[in-house]
C-alpha cells in the first residue's frame, strides 16, 4: 500500500512540474507529447491475480484495459493518461462486463519502458478504506502495433458469447467498413475504420437497437478494435463507450 502511494505522490510532483506548478495554465503532457519512443501501443500481460490484460493505449492519452476470463471481455477501465517522462496517471472508469455494471472515479499510475513495457495499478473507491480496489497489470509491447490497420484484414465474421447473458453475438464486417450482427434481444449496426494514427487499431462506431437489448442502455458506442493474429484466423478486442460513459459495448471474438 505504501509503495502504491509514494507512485502516486511522485507521479503527481513530475506532472506538476511539468504544468509549472498547480494553478492554471497546461493540464499536463499527454503521452503524445513525449520526447523520444512514445508510451502509445498494444500491450498484453496479466494482472496480479493472473487474469489475461489487453491495454489499448492511443497517442491521445486516452486508454483502454481488457481484463479477460475464459476468452470473455469480463472487465474493462477506460481512461485518459498525461504523461512525464516514462510516469503515467490519469482518470479512469471501470466497467464489469457480466452485471452490466459502472465504477467511476478511478485513478491510475504506472510507468512504460519504451517500445518494451507498461506497468500500472489502477485504484476506485481510494476514499473508503472498506471499499477500496486496487487493480495492477503488467504488459509487454506488441510489436504488430506498428502494422497498417487495413478494413481487408479486419473484414470478416466474428462470433462469440457476450459476458453479461452468456448468449452469443455476431458481427459481420464488410471490407468498406460497415458493421452489422446481432445479439441478445439486438440488433446492431456500426462503422470500422483504421485509426488517425496509422497504426494496428481500428475506431469502430456501434449501435445497439431493441426493447429488451443485452447489453442494456448502450444505444451508440464509440471507441476502438484491436485484431489480433497471434493465432488462427485473428482475434478481435472491442471496447466501446457511449457518449455519457453509462454503459459500453465490450467483446472478444474469434474470426469465423
Amino acid at each position: 500500500m505504501k509503495g502504491i502511494k509514494a507512485t502516486w505522490v511522485a507521479a503527481v510532483a513530475l506532472l506538476l512540474a511539468g504544468c509549472g506548478g498547480g494553478g492554471g495554465g497546461s493540464s499536463g503532457l499527454v503521452v503524445s507529447n513525449l520526447p523520444g519512443s512514445q508510451a502509445q501501443g498494444l500491450y498484453q500481460g496479466s494482472t496480479s491475480l493472473g487474469y489475461p490484460v489487453t491495454s489499448i493505449l492511443l497517442e491521445t492519452g486516452e486508454f483502454y484495459n481488457i481484463t479477460s476470463g475464459g476468452g470473455l471481455a469480463m472487465t474493462v477501465d477506460h481512461g485518459n493518461l498525461n504523461a512525464v517522462g516514462y510516469y503515467l496517471m490519469g482518470s479512469a472508469t471501470e466497467y464489469t462486463v457480466a452485471s452490466n455494471a459502472v465504477v467511476t472515479g478511478g485513478l491510475m499510475v504506472g510507468q512504460y519502458l519504451p517500445l518494451s513495457a507498461i506497468t500500472g495499478t489502477i485504484e476506485y473507491n481510494a476514499a473508503n478504506p472498506f471499499l477500496a480496489q486496487y487493480i495492477s497489470f503488467s504488459n509487454t509491447y506488441l510489436s504488430t502495433y506498428t502494422t497498417p490497420a487495413s478494413l481487408t484484414t479486419l473484414a470478416g465474421t466474428y462470433s462469440a458469447p457476450y459476458a453479461y447473458s452468456g448468449s452469443a453475438v455476431t458481427l459481420a464486417i464488410s471490407a468498406a467498413g460497415n458493421i452489422t450482427g446481432t445479439g441478445p434481444n439486438c440488433a446492431i449496426s456500426g462503422t470500422a475504420a483504421p485509426h488517425v494514427s496509422g497504426m494496428n487499431v481500428y475506431d469502430i462506431s456501434l449501435t445497439l437497437t431493441g426493447a429488451n437489448c443485452v447489453p442494456s442502455g448502450v444505444g451508440t458506442a464509440n471507441g476502438v478494435a484491436f485484431l489480433d493474429k497471434a493465432s488462427g484466423n485473428g482475434t478481435l478486442y472491442v471496447a466501446s463507450v457511449n457518449s455519457t460513459g453509462s454503459a459500453g459495448f465490450f467483446w472478444i471474438a474469434p474470426k469465423q
